[in-house]
Parts: C-alpha cells; sequence; structure tokens
C-alpha cells in the first residue's frame, strides 16, 4: 500500500534570488522589476562560508573534459532507484503542468522536448531557483542534469529540497566542471555541508548526463549519481517537510543552460533505509499470527513505533515479510496497531504505517485511542570542544543504559546532547540532562539512533551501569476494577512528581489497580505490597500506562515530595 504523489496538482512557483560566494560584489537587484515577473525575490548579501573559502573563479569558457566512466549496463548494487522499486511520484516534462514558467533578469525556463531547460542570465553570485510539487519530508529524489555545453567551472545547478519557505533550502548539486557538493541556505548565509568534491561516477563535460539523486531522512541525507553512494551529510536545520525544485547559480556575468528531465520521488514515511547500513540496527523475531485473525505483513523494513505517528520513538524494525496480528486502526486508515510480545510494548500493541503493509481481512478493525506522547527532554547547551550526539529519531531518555531501566521522557528529533560517557558494551552514551529530569544529572541513549561529533577527539570513558532499582510486584487487580498496565518500565513512586522518592521499577507489561489520579491528570496512584510501603499506594507516571475503567477515578492528594 503506497502513497501516491499527484502529478498535476494547482502550485505555487516561485523564484528566489540570494548573493552566494563570489569573487566580486554581486549586484543589486531592481525588486520592482523582478518582483513584475515573479512571485517573491530576495536579494542578501552573504558572507563567505566559514567552512570552506570561496573557489577562485577562472574565466574559462567551458570546463576541462575528462573522460567519462567506461559505460556499463549492469545495475548497480546499491541504487535506491533499483532498491525502492515503482517512484511514488514523477515528472517527464511533457508538459509544464507541474511548474511555473519565468523569464527574469536571473533566469528563464521552459519546458522543450521533454526536458526542463533552465538558463542563468549571468547574475554573478546570485543563486536562482523555482519550487514546485508537493511539500515533501522523508523522501528519496532523483533527476537527470544534462551539464551545460558552455560554462565556467563553478558555475552550479542542481536540485532544491526540504525548502521550508521560498527563502531558504538545501541544495544538492554539480559545479560545472563537474564536483558534487551540498550546502543549506538559511536566509541570511550559508552553511556548506559537504565541500565539492570530484567523484568518477559523475560524467564530466559538455552534454553528459548524469542521473543525480538525495535521500532525506530526519537529518541525514545520502548523495548519490548515477546510482552510485557518494557521501552522506547531518544537519538539522529543516527537518519538516519542504518545498523541491531545481536552482542555478553563475559565478560571473556569463550566462549558461542546464537541462534538467525525468524528475521521480519515493517517500519514505516510515520506511528503514541507509545503503551503507541495509541491516537495521534493531530487529525482533515476532511470533507468527494465528489463523484467522486481520493481519498486515510488511513489505519493507518499517518502523515499529509506540504510537501512531513519527513523533514516537521506535521500539524495533520490522523486516519485509513479517506478518503481525491487526488489532486496530487510526481514524485516517494510515496506522495499524498490531500484536506484539509484552516485552517490547507493554500493553502488547504497537503502531506500524499503512503504507509499507499488505492487510489481510482488516475490514471492521476498531479505531484505538492514540497512546499520549512521552514528555520532551530538552538537553542543555553544550559546550564548546565537547563530544555531543544528535538524534536522527524521537529517543527515549533512560536512567540506565537499558531498556529495562525507566524512560525520562523522549528527546525530539534532532536534538544535540553533550556526552559524558559511553557503556562497557558500547551501545549506549551517557548524557547531561537537566537536574530537574535526573537529580543526579545523567541519562542514557541508545546509540543505535544518534549521530556522535567528537572533533576535538576527546577520550570519552566507559561507565558502569548505575544501579537498577528492584523490581515492584503489584497485587493482581481483580476483574473489572480500575487498572493501569505500564507500557516502558516506570518508576514507582511515593507522590507524584519524579522528585518523589523511587520505591522501585514496575516493569514492562506490569498490570495494578488504579486508586486516584492527581490533580493535573498526569499521575495514577496504584495499589501497592505494603511490605514496600504502609499506606500500599504508589504512583506512575500517565505517560507510560494505559488504562481500562479510569473514567470515574477520584483525584487524590498527596504529600508534596522534595
Amino acid at each position: 500500500m503506497r502513497k501516491t504523489i499527484p502529478l498535476v496538482i494547482l502550485l505555487l512557483s516561485l523564484v528566489l534570488a540570494a548573493c552566494q560566494p563570489a569573487p566580486a560584489p554581486p549586484p543589486t537587484l531592481d525588486q520592482t522589476q523582478v518582483a513584475d515577473s515573479v512571485d517573491a525575490t530576495l536579494a542578501a548579501q552573504e558572507p563567505p562560508p566559514t567552512e570552506v573559502p570561496p573557489a577562485p573563479v577562472e574565466p574559462t569558457p567551458a570546463p576541462t573534459e575528462v573522460p567519462p566512466p567506461a559505460p556499463t549496463s549492469a545495475p548497480i548494487e546499491g541504487d535506491p532507484a533499483l532498491i525502492l522499486g515503482e517512484p511514488d511520484g514523477e515528472d517527464f516534462f511533457n508538459s509544464d503542468s507541474n511548474w511555473t514558467l519565468f523569464d527574469n533578469q536571473c533566469f528563464k525556463t521552459e519546458i522543450i522536448d521533454g526536458k526542463f531547460v533552465m538558463e542563468s542570465k549571468g547574475l554573478e553570485g546570485v543563486i536562482c531557483w523555482e519550487v514546485s510539487w508537493p511539500h515533501l519530508e522523508n523522501f528519496y529524489m532523483e533527476t537527470e542534469v544534462q551539464m551545460p555545453e558552455q560554462c565556467q567551472p563553478n558555475d552550479r545547478f542542481g536540485m532544491l529540497f526540504r525548502a521550508p519557505d521560498n527563502y531558504r533550502g538545501y541544495q544538492y548539486g554539480l559545479t560545472c566542471d563537474g564536483r558534487y557538493y551540498l550546502s543549506m541556505w538559511d536566509g541570511e548565509q550559508t552553511t556548506v555541508l559537504v565541500d565539492p568534491a570530484e567523484n568518477p561516477a559523475i560524467k564530466v563535460g559538455p552534454g553528459e548526463v548524469n542521473r543525480l539523486g538525495v535521500a532525506a531522512y530526519a537529518g541525514e541525507y545520502l548523495l548519490f549519481a548515477n546510482g552510485v553512494y557518494l557521501t552522506e551529510a547531518v544537519d538539522y536545520t529543516f527537518t519538516e517537510a519542504g518545498k523541491i525544485g531545481y536552482y542555478v547559480r553563475a559565478t560571473t556575468d556569463q550566462g549558461f543552460v542546464v537541462e534538467y528531465d525525468n524528475l521521480k520521488v519515493w517517500l519514505l514515511d516510515d520506511q528503514y533505509y541507509h545503503p551503507t547500513d541495509p541491516t537495521p540496527p534493531t530487529t525482533e523475531v515476532i511470533p507468527p499470527p494465528p489463523a484467522g485473525v486481520p493481519t498486515v505483513t510488511t513489505e519493507t523494513y518499517v518502523n515499529v513505533r509506540g504510537g501512531p505517528g513519527l513523533g514516537y520513538p521506535i521500539y524495533f524494525v520490522a523486516p519485509p515479510g513479517t506478518a503481525f496480528e491487526a488489532v486496530g486502526i487510526t481514524s485516517d486508515v494510515a496506522w495499524y496497531a498490531i500484536k506484539v510480545p509484552t516485552t517490547i510494548s507493554g500493553s502488547g500493541v504497537a503502531w506500524i504505517s499503512a503504507d509499507y503493509v499488505i492487510p489481510a481481512d482488516t475490514a471492521g478493525l476498531p479505531v484505538l485511542p492514540i497512546p499520549p506522547l512521552p514528555p520532551d527532554v530538552v538537553f542543555p547547551p553544550p559546550e564548546a570542544a565537547v563530544p555531543t550526539v544528535t538524534n536522527f529519531e524521537p529517543i527515549n531518555v533512560r536512567s540506565g543504559p537499558g531498556n529495562q531501566y525507566p524512560s525520562y521522557g523522549a528527546a525530539p528529533i534532532g536534538s544535540t546532547a553533550p556526552v559524558i560517557g559511553i557503556s562497557a558494551d558500547g551501545g549506549w552514551y551517557a548524557v547531561i540532562v537537566p537536574t530537574t529530569v535526573a537529580a543526579d544529572g545523567v541519562g542514557w541513549v541508545n546509540a543505535n539512533y544518534v549521530v556522535l561529533s567528537n572533533p576535538a577527539g576527546v577520550d570519552i570513558p566507559v561507565i558502569s551501569n548505575p544501579d537498577e532499582l528492584p523490581p515492584v510486584t503489584h497485587p493482581p487487580p481483580s476483574e473489572g476494577v480500575p487498572t493501569v498496565t505500564t507500557t516502558d518500565a516506570v518508576n514507582a513512586r511515593s507522590g507524584p512528581s519524579t522528585s518523589c522518592v523511587s520505591y522501585g521499577v514496575s516493569p514492562i507489561g506490569a498490570s495494578a489497580e488504579a486508586l486516584g489520579i492527581s490533580a493535573d491528570a498526569k499521575w495514577y496512584a496504584v495499589v501497592l505490597p505494603t511490605d514496600i510501603t504502609p499506606d500500599g499506594i504508589g504512583w506512575v507516571n500517565a505517560n507510560y500506562v494505559t488504562t481500562s475503567n479510569t473514567e470515574n477515578l477520584p483525584v487524590m492528594e498527596s504529600q508534596i515530595c522534595p
């Protein structure tokens, strides 16, 4: 079951002009004149990026021709276009239905003989782009680019993506002398994410055609040329859905013409895809569902999450062909609730995107309530020259290096945390958290879902595992009484606050009779054994339990914990 991008839609196509680094200051744009032919134009003086000084421009009429690699008809291992199957949307430029064509002082666009032809007018040091199509978030996109017949070595052209508006976005493309690069324009300055570099997969010379591809997932960007993986970069400036399009940038007053063709898009809404690490880091063996029940079967590697949305942490990645018993669905039919072992989810229920599964006998599935999102954990800003980790998925921050330790909450995607240690097995990083989250200021994050940055080469010490609190065994609740069941390991505390003493940990999947609820509805009072606490009452965080028959629970007062 795949989403399809409509090809003929009502579009807003705009151009953005902004000064890029150049040997001389770029000319000033006549805003009134440009506004007559485009929806929005911006001229901004931009300082050279700190990462790489601007390359000098040699006034050469054409780049030095380099013999292209020998042609081959064999499929390229790792080519996303082969791995991902049929695209979800494509444009062969048989018409201008998806584009608004412009002719202004910066550039001109036309559809000629089934190609999108973009002419730079030689507005020195200015990047000009046109956007089209729907907003895309996680995707693989590729297009064919025909190298200009005449251009300067540092003239640039390529694809724009993740543009949150008409004035910012990422650019992946080529220089006229055949180097690839990736940069980000935030409306004020350029950040170079991948320095211009050569690669034998790129065909160099006038009229040569290259198939450029970029996979964007969260803050990770994988670059391809002609089906060959080139490199990757990480940046979390723009992670939401954004516009896509094409751009040109002249480095002198000499213009050039570039032709684009066969634009294709594959959606990666919740699919695990990584060409350099094709085996997901966390998989589980799932028992086959019983006969005669509704099922969903995965078509590819799919994330299994704690709730129906990308904001929920991942439990594991299900390989292709994994069958689950389906027990519910969301009201928009975008996510299925599936049965999993209670060692994975305490309720025995997890969620999987409907886009990547094949349903069977699922008619009549109930619409299930959406579980609450875990509370956000916001890390303190890291100091200079310290190791950090940045998460490319929402990730649980736990009290120790393992899923048996309680979660303090989840760090939103793209959060950066200062690192102070690593577990002995290398699977978890110890990071600094606010003392309002953990009294000792330390949390732990799974290394499978973060990217380490340690440019200063600081030694990261191995930290021994913190002591595990004793497990709490709740008296079995009687049938029909208000009940909570833990969806994760959760502290049973002396009061409704993280500052209250923990009596121990209620394991994942533990059920307890509920006695009441806090005034802010964020905590449940539950029955504990009297040998743990004389009053037989503990408190558990509502973010980590499912409930039954709790609609009429009384609001309970409790001691104020230090």
